[in-house]
């Protein structure tokens, strides 16, 4: 089966699948109008919500964000023991304050997973 007839029997399919639940949704006006012309109900919606091109390019994918967040929570842990190991208040002072950035750099982590 060439590519085409491929591409054309699978939005057919489609077609006839989301004409069975009684309605297709579909950003675009025109197929909106071609669909209707064919008896399916059509409703069109606008999805604002939806990142552009441009910004699912800049976003890490869950791989990278989830192997870059192992890495702060085992930096974590490292600082952690110094913390406990730290004699001084200097000492303390500066694990604490790695453990302040690394929590926040977790917690922006977490938020994009």
């Amino acid at each position: 089966m060439k590519a085409s007839h491929l591409k054309e029997y699978i939005r057919e399919e489609i077609i006839e699948i989301l004409s069975e639940e009684g309605t297709i949704s579909t950003d675009d006006p025109k197929k909106a109008a071609e669909l209707s012309k064919q008896g399916l109900d059509v409703t069109v919606t606008e999805d604002e919500d939806e990142p552009s091109d441009a910004d699912l390019r800049k976003t890490d994918s869950v791989a990278k964000v989830a192997s870059e967040l192992a890495k702060v929570t085992k930096e974590m842990k490292k600082h952690l023991e110094m913390y406990k190991d730290a004699e001084g208040k200097k000492a303390k002072d500066l694990a604490l304050n790695m453990l302040k950035k690394l929590t926040a750099e977790k917690k922006k982590l977490e938020k994009q997973l």
